[in-house]
């Protein structure tokens, strides 16, 4: 019973890991006052990571890997 345990606890614990280093994959797009895409930031996606444009107030995150468009 108690080896079960010890594999239940990894077990949990490598599933939460993965989990988060899943969830701050992707990309802030940063729009100006007008709405227009000004500046784009990828991270956590290896190849797609980087990094163009101006840096605004007015941003929002998508979450997940996917090419630039």
């Amino acid at each position: 019973m108690r080896r079960f345990r010890i594999f239940a606890l990894a077990a949990l614990v490598g599933l939460s890991s993965f989990t988060a280093s899943a969830s701050w994959q992707g990309t802030w797009l940063y729009y100006d006052d007008e709405g227009v895409l000004v500046d784009s930031w990828t991270a956590g996606c290896r190849e797609l990571d980087g990094r163009w444009g101006v840096e605004t107030d007015n941003k929002v995150f998508v979450q997940g890997c996917r090419a630039s468009s």
